[in-house]
């Protein structure tokens, strides 16, 4: 008896010996599991982080307040994005080496964000009205050109205020490389051409455009927004694809999921984006937008007749559509004014040059 527990006790204990080796493996690889799942949570943190690094560091770079505290003289309280209705400017900037540039674009995006009305008016980029930086009328477009260092935006906004007598709250100004790399960094744009025509970039390169749904890069939607000459309705044309590119933008803005691309966007708009929206107030909008992403936006239009003075061509505005266009703007915001703009309808035409387009 003895015997054979003497001899079968070795036995089991090689046995555990055997099993114990044969575990080892097996706990080796949960370790290493657990190990690498740490690790890919730590990156996931360590991205998160970045990431929110990366919309500071851009809104940092992009913020620029305005003179007047960011309140409109329009304006007997100052308002907030996503909390108050609001008027947004948004400025397309054409700047070449030596010139003291002019807005090749501009909108009014106004937003209401409890009835959640949005609507935008294009103003044609020549159109004659006063400009307050300089005290008489000339092209719209100039009043950027006109204003000094540092308040070329702020010049842009009292001459919209005053052309519609309606406040400005906020703005958003780019330039022709910041659109192009935009619309790169959220992977092209899909937009319905109207017609059939061709148009050179920048660089002289013809680029083609064919009449239905198309894909553009960067360089291929810059080139579509900024023809105007082969479009019959002119200015008004290139204002209807301007709106449908920007709408595109943005809803290619929000729908991106790519972590490498939600990268590239934020380093093309920090390098050539300017706005007084604070990176808060960014978030807001974006939660207000998505949740309006799929309404079609307003459109308001200025109607006017083309004109030329001294030999150079304007866009003469008809007053009433103006007027028309500034009391819808005032129903959705709810504004009741503050006292009619001060302006001068008197003033002589004087202009910085000749138009490149």
């Amino acid at each position: 008896m003895s015997y054979y527990n003497e001899e079968r006790q070795p036995t089991r204990l090689v046995r555990r010996k055997v099993r114990k080796r044969k575990r080892r493996p097996f706990r080796r690889l949960l370790r290493l599991m657990l190990v690498l799942l740490v690790f890919l949570m730590l990156g996931g943190v360590a991205y998160a982080g970045y990431l929110a690094y990366k919309v500071k560091t851009t809104a940092d770079e992009s913020y620029k307040g305005l003179a007047n505290g960011n309140k409109s003289d329009l304006r007997m309280d100052k308002v907030a994005m996503g909390k108050d209705p609001v008027n947004i400017l948004l400025m397309g900037v054409e700047s070449y080496k030596g010139s003291p540039g002019h807005t090749d674009a501009l909108m009014v995006l106004t937003v209401n964000p409890d009835t959640k009305e949005v609507a935008i008016t294009s103003i044609p980029r020549d159109s004659r009205t006063y400009l307050p930086v300089i005290g008489r009328k000339s092209k719209i477009t100039h009043a950027y050109a006109y204003g000094k260092k540092g308040h070329k935006e702020q010049a842009t906004i009292d001459a919209v205020e005053n052309f519609l007598d309606v406040p400005i709250d906020y703005y958003v100004r780019t330039n022709f490389q910041g659109f192009k790399e935009v619309v790169d960094s959220v992977g092209g744009i899909d937009v319905n051409v109207p017609f059939d025509f061709d148009q050179k970039n920048l660089k002289g390169k013809k680029l083609y455009f064919h009449k239905g749904k198309m894909h553009l890069n960067g360089d291929e939607a810059l080139t579509y927004v900024q023809m105007r000459k082969q479009d019959k309705r002119g200015d008004f044309g290139r204002q209807d694809r301007q709106r449908q590119a920007m709408e595109a933008v943005a809803h290619k803005a929000l729908s991106i999921k790519s972590i490498s691309r939600a990268d590239n966007l934020l380093q093309s708009v920090g390098s050539n984006v300017q706005t007084n929206i604070s990176l808060k107030e960014l978030f807001g909008m974006r939660n207000f937008y998505s949740s309006i992403q799929n309404k079609k936006l307003e459109q308001i239009k200025i109607g006017g007749q083309d004109e030329y003075i001294n030999g150079q061509y304007f866009f003469e505005p008809d007053p009433a559509t103006v007027q028309k266009a500034s009391e819808r703007i005032k129903e959705i915001l709810n504004y009741k004014g503050k006292g009619a703009a001060s302006s001068n309808s008197n003033g002589d035409s004087s202009e910085l040059g000749q138009d490149s387009n």
